[in-house]
């Protein structure tokens, strides 16, 4: 019963499209929700994540990837002195980001195979001393490909079970192909380029649409299928807000997804707690933190979320999706582990 569950829902996305690549925790994949991210939140920024999903009933679909960004004008990173860095980050603005991220996907006993390689490009523009807007442009390159002699077929039902001898009727020739894709985005960031006082209440904030598939690709393995040639909307904005007690922050967060007659809305928050902080002298303290969140995606998923951060250098997060969808019969509630690793080098005083 949970394998034709799981092939009644893997036979409608070849049906379909290929479904887009996606992680529960989008804050920290960038070019998977808006090119004009490239660079905001850090100058220089390595990130991995990986995500497991439906290992209790089937095959699991794994999804793996890597990211990495970078301010291009490296002088204007890291001011002399606590004077200096507000005029410092005002001459960042203007300036380019650049960011290369490739993610690998596998689906079910078909391994249907994505891989992606997406290279995004940002400007900013100042608004005020505390705000600025962001522009960013993404080509990728897209390879989908899939092993279509372990899949099992309705028409292979002869009754009472499955008959390999029976044919599928479905015609597989575009076992593997590829395509070009392009994306944009625009993001409107307010109080990213202050530093962390000690004493003082943070407040960060970043409001963002993108549109991705601007090529209007048509992806799909059935050579009878339509495939769907529609743009991708996405909403998104985040938050930091630290609290009276200047050891708390919490972080609201959501992302909204249009394509077709498909849907995504997932938002949730995160308590921080710091609890250790470094240095008193350059005005630019390094804290460590621990948090806790909780978010929800529309008639999908429950996720819980911790998070670690050393030093705002080291980050680490970990999250579990509880299926609540329909699914849920088959899956037990249990859904996707997803882990992701990210660096962000020092940014010492000169």
């Amino acid at each position: 019963m949970k394998r034709i569950i799981v092939l009644i829902f893997f036979l409608n996305s070849l049906l379909v499209n290929a479904q887009d690549i996606h992680f529960s925790q989008f804050n920290e994949q960038p070019s998977l929700v808006n090119p004009a991210l490239t660079g905001v939140r850090s100058p220089l920024r390595f990130s991995v994540g990986y995500r497991n999903q439906w290992r209790s009933i089937a095959t699991p679909y794994v999804t793996s990837g890597a990211s990495f960004e970078s301010r291009l004008n490296t002088s204007s990173w890291q001011p002399s002195d606590k004077t200096k860095i507000q005029t410092s980050n005002q001459k960042s603005l203007g300036k380019l980001a650049a960011g290369l991220s490739i993610y690998k996907d596998n689906a079910g006993d078909g391994n249907m195979q994505s891989i992606e390689a997406n290279l995004s490009l940002a400007t900013f523009v100042a608004t005020g001393k505390k705000s600025f807007l962001s522009v960013g442009l993404q080509a990728s390159f897209v390879q989908r490909k899939i092993n279509s002699e372990n899949l099992i077929f309705p028409n292979q039902y002869n009754g009472s079970g499955y008959d390999a001898s029976l044919n599928s009727n479905e015609n597989f020739q575009n076992q593997t192909f590829s395509y070009p894709d392009f994306a944009a985005g625009f993001l409107w960031s307010y109080g990213q380029n202050d530093p962390s006082i000690f004493g003082k209440r943070q407040l960060k904030a970043n409001l963002g649409f993108s549109l991705y598939h601007l090529s209007k690709p048509r992806p799909n393995f059935l050579t009878n299928a339509i495939g769907d040639r529609s743009l991708k909307y996405v909403f998104h904005g985040d938050l930091l807000l630290g609290l009276p007690n200047p050891d708390y922050a919490i972080a609201p967060s959501y992302l909204l997804q249009f394509r077709g007659k498909s849907n995504e809305l997932l938002l949730g928050m995160l308590v921080k707690r710091y609890f250790k902080i470094d240095s008193k002298y350059t005005g630019i303290i390094k804290r460590s933190a621990i948090g806790f969140g909780a978010y929800y995606r529309n008639k999908d998923a429950a996720i819980i979320s911790i998070t670690i951060e050393i030093k705002e250098q080291f980050y680490i997060g970990v999250s579990y999706d509880l299926n609540v969808s329909k699914l849920k019969t088959g899956t037990n509630a249990r859904g996707g582990f997803e882990l992701t690793l990210k660096y962000t080098p020092a940014r010492a005083p000169k």
